[in-house]
């Protein structure tokens, strides 16, 4: 998680369970066993509770009774907004999306450079993270939900980074987002030596009388 690797916040607690998955492939292909962590971050203007983890819950009773349990020991700590981040493909074009439990609160966001979120069909999340925003939503609490636009086939750091820009305009926080800008021109570099090879392959198959390859 990238806030958690810049921010270094403080682990405050860590949730295991016989309802999570019983593995989680991370990177490299090691498994781990899966776990919620949640830390706690004091910015100048902002105090921050991230919830990280490893896996999906798709199961809709474990995933209700642990966003359940979660949102006791949030509120219970005085975490009453809850923002879930997310990335899905919706227009085709960058931007980051915001919708809200109440559309008035959605203005900050607005101010720092989200778009209204005019149309969705699902949550882009899984079972856990969507009943922890009914909790939010239902419990006297506040709820959003921030979409980046991703591109599809590969990780995506200028979404990720996008996202961040806003997030920390509209909560007042800042973020190191160096590590991000430079993913994102060795992507572009990858890509645009992608597009040239593809480019002098087709031309030389022209040139040999051989019809160009299509990928599709």
């Amino acid at each position: 998680n990238y806030m958690i690797e810049r921010l270094k916040p403080v682990k405050l607690a860590e949730v295991r369970s016989k309802h999570f998955p019983h593995v989680s492939l991370v990177s490299n292909g090691i498994a781990s066993q899966p776990k919620i962590e949640i830390y706690l971050h004091h910015a100048e203007n902002a105090k921050l509770i991230l919830i990280s983890r490893n896996f999906a819950l798709d199961d809709s009773k474990a995933g209700y009774e642990r966003a359940r349990e979660l949102y006791g020991f949030l509120a219970g700590r005085g975490a009453l907004s809850y923002y879930l981040l997310s990335g899905m493909r919706l227009t085709g074009e960058r931007g980051v999306y915001i919708a809200s439990s109440d559309p008035n609160d959605a203005e900050i966001f607005l101010r720092s450079g989200a778009k209204p979120l005019r149309r969705l069909d699902e949550i882009p999340a899984d079972k856990l993270s969507t009943y922890l925003m009914y909790f939010y939503s239902r419990g006297g609490g506040r709820a959003w939900l921030l979409v980046a636009e991703v591109m599809p086939y590969f990780p995506d750091p200028e979404a990720a980074r996008d996202l961040l820009k806003v997030l920390s305009k509209a909560l007042g926080f800042e973020i190191d987002l160096a590590r991000l800008e430079e993913e994102i021109e060795k992507q572009r570099a990858v890509i645009e030596e992608f597009r040239q090879d593809y480019e002098r392959m087709v031309q030389e198959r022209i040139k040999g009388g051989r019809r160009p390859l299509y990928i599709g």
